[in-house]
């Protein structure tokens, strides 16, 4: 499978050759722009695209599927271990992030039917009403509704797949108090990292017309209960 194109258009925004650029990824630039010489953002500039192709190299070298998925999830934890001397309040049981619209890669989707087909149970039923969902639903907006839980969770708000979760779950990280991400309204502090989001954003780069969120791309996949 060939990566996507990595080569830089000319012009004014510095991620145009990004095919699904993340969030927080804009924001970092933004800031940067705001915050560095012309001269020194055209160098910065720079130093992305080269990391980003870098990035794009070491996927597009691996095979689709699990092994790339987890490849995947090495390489994000070393990217957010660069952020290791931030002082961050997520630990577990704060699970206010887990009920979001979390968009996994193809091959993240693999080792999500990799983890349920080796027995781990979850709530078709939950499941199932979150993949009917048109991508960036309203519903998905409905604060703390129990609907939007992820269903990976267990009864106490820690995740029971921990080890396999998606990159976007493992960048996520916050500096605000943790009951801020349960409480609407609040203040959240989330830690930019660069690596971090040029490396989720290289990924979802791949096959980017298949992106979907977590249900929608684990509940297509699974047979029907009672036949495994």
């Amino acid at each position: 499978m060939e990566g996507p194109s990595t080569a830089q258009v000319p012009g004014e925004d510095p991620l145009v050759f990004i095919p699904r650029p993340t969030l927080q990824l804009r924001a970092i630039l933004a800031e940067q722009r705001q915050a560095l010489s012309p001269a020194d953002f055209s160098e910065m500039a720079a130093e992305i695209t080269s990391l980003y192709n870098k990035y794009c190299a070491a996927l597009a070298a691996l095979p689709p599927g699990a092994e790339r998925g987890r490849a995947l999830h090495r390489m994000m934890d070393a990217a957010v271990d660069t952020a290791s001397a931030v002082p961050i309040s997520c630990k577990k049981g704060c699970y206010g992030c887990c009920h979001s619209e979390v968009e996994v890669t193809p091959d993240e989707v693999e080792v999500l039917l990799e983890v349920v087909l080796s027995g781990t149970a979850i709530d078709r039923k939950r499941l199932e009403v979150q993949a009917a969902r048109e991508p960036r639903s309203p519903e998905w907006a409905k604060f703390w509704s129990i609907e939007n839980r992820c269903v990976f969770l267990d009864g106490e708000g820690a995740c029971r797949i921990y080890g396999d979760r998606p990159a976007a779950c493992r960048k996520l990280i916050v500096t605000s108090p943790p009951e801020a991400c349960t409480t609407l309204g609040a203040t959240v502090r989330p830690v930019r990292m660069l690596f971090a989001e040029l490396l989720l954003s290289a990924a979802l780069s791949f096959d980017a017309d298949r992106l979907r969120s977590i249900s929608q791309g684990l509940h297509p996949r699974l047979p029907p209960v009672g036949t495994t």
